[in-house]
């Protein structure tokens, strides 16, 4: 049970919004979210990639002012998370020779890993390196630490993408002026959030259907064996429908209507029935409605199916099934659909948190799958990020031109710079300073 409460402050730069949760990491456990903000992000990240610095260093820092001012607490620190077209995981080894059996210690596996993470892949960064295993002779094991051998090969799953990804968002915060604790990526959060460690264990795929993206995440023995970020999303299916005429929230509407069924069994007077009339008085029929989603929506699961092929995973290893999740997982009929499509029988649709116990505000839907992210960012951290405001002058009145006297009332009013300026030095006709009048009156005060 933590030993103090902390104010931590989380940021995500999705390919939509950009959103900034401040929460309260309590003494009982529980996160209590006290004040969230979003602001579009469209015009200056596609794809989860920043491509207008400028536009994004005004947004963050739009979205740490509003969060301090409904804080009222200076933002010392936050924590973000990310991802984007391009991200993917790569398997790398890394093998250490002894002149003879050597006991190995903590310091020959922490060289390993330095190796690994030092390892170049051109015009790409390392995100992210996860330690699958290691060889020990003819053994396999998860920790080598104390086993005698004359050598060692570490296997890890080295998370990659364009250096621009990560560089564009740091510049970001840099501009901005603000630390970050902790950059993260966004499925890893995600993840930890909705899939239990028996999942993990057995055997699953989450997908994360986004905006711009979607998210192929395999586990299996309770570690993270692929990634994948396809750069397809929902928003595309959006596109596709407002080729009928709609504008783009009669879209989004349309797409997780009833009426936006894919793969959608309806009898011919059903599919025949008009289901809107665009301002130009098209009519819209459901057939022809379905008959969009179902093309996209399978060009994208596809592209999952082919992910979980390159995984080397057979489905039939994932016990567990298949998880679906973000804002395109909201359409209706889409475990069914995926089932046809992929070939995994057992499939769900997950949009709570499964690991940690929060208190949301009403601005905030317990199944409002976009706000996972942040809220893992907030489980995880282990540092405050804020502080209390400093007053102006170090003056717990706040900033003035005056000095503060006492009133006609018995209250406190500022006066003038200009008042009594000949003679500001020189004690009253009482013998007492305006200073020691003040300091005699909040005596008085205090007294009563």
């Amino acid at each position: 049970m933590a030993t103090e409460e902390l104010n931590i402050i989380a940021i995500e730069l999705g390919s939509s919004k950009v959103i900034g949760v401040a929460g309260v990491k309590r003494r009982d456990g529980k996160i209590e979210v006290t004040a969230h903000v979003q602001q579009d992000s469209a015009t200056f990240i596609r794809k989860g990639v920043i491509y207008n610095a400028d536009q994004a260093t005004s947004c963050v820092r739009n979205i740490i002012a509003r969060l301090k001012e409904k804080l009222q607490k200076d933002i010392t620190q936050v924590y973000v998370c990310y991802s984007g077209q391009g991200v993917h995981s790569v398997h790398n080894e890394v093998n250490r020779l002894f002149e003879s059996d050597h006991k190995i210690v903590k310091e020959d596996i922490d060289g390993i890993y330095d190796e690994n993470v030092n390892h170049v892949y051109e015009g790409q960064s390392i995100l992210d390196a996860i330690p699958q295993e290691f060889s020990v002779g003819t053994q396999k094991v998860m920790n080598a630490v104390g086993v005698l051998s004359g050598n060692v090969t570490g296997r890890y799953l080295n998370i990659v993408a364009k250096s621009k990804l990560l560089t564009n968002l740091q510049n970001c915060f840099q501009e901005v002026g603000v630390q970050v604790v902790d950059y993260k990526l966004t499925p890893l959060i995600v993840a930890d959030q909705l899939l239990n460690d028996a999942q993990k264990n057995s055997g699953c795929v989450l997908v994360d259907i986004g905006a711009d993206t979607t998210t192929v995440s395999i586990y299996k023995s309770k570690l993270l064996r692929f990634l994948s970020v396809i750069p397809l999303g929902s928003d595309n299916i959006t596109k596709d429908i407002m080729s009928l005429q709609l504008e783009h929230s009669e879209a989004e509407e349309l797409m997780t209507s009833k009426f936006g069924e894919p793969y959608a069994s309806f009898t011919e007077e059903e599919g025949e029935a008009v289901i809107r009339v665009t301002a130009d008085g098209v009519q819209i029929q459901r057939k022809t409605l379905s008959a969009v989603i179902d093309a996209r929506l399978t060009e994208i699961l596809v592209n999952v199916k082919q992910q979980i092929n390159e995984s080397k995973y057979a489905r039939e290893s994932l016990v567990a099934g298949a998880f679906l999740t973000g804002g395109g997982a909201n359409m209706p009929n889409i475990a069914n659909v995926f089932k046809e499509v992929v070939g995994i029988d057992k499939v769900s649709v997950r949009k709570n948190s499964q690991s940690a116990d929060y208190i949301l505000p009403d601005g905030i839907k317990n199944t409002e799958s976009r706000y996972l992210a942040v809220l893992g960012l907030i489980a995880n951290a282990n540092q405050n990020c804020t502080a209390e405001m400093e007053r102006a002058n170090g003056d717990i009145f706040g900033p003035h031109n005056g000095e503060l006297k006492p009133n006609v009332a018995g209250g406190l009013e500022i006066g003038s710079d200009n008042e009594d300026t000949p003679d500001k030095k020189e004690k009253k006709r009482d013998g007492k300073s305006r200073m020691e009048k003040l300091k005699d009156w909040f005596n008085k005060f205090a007294e009563e």
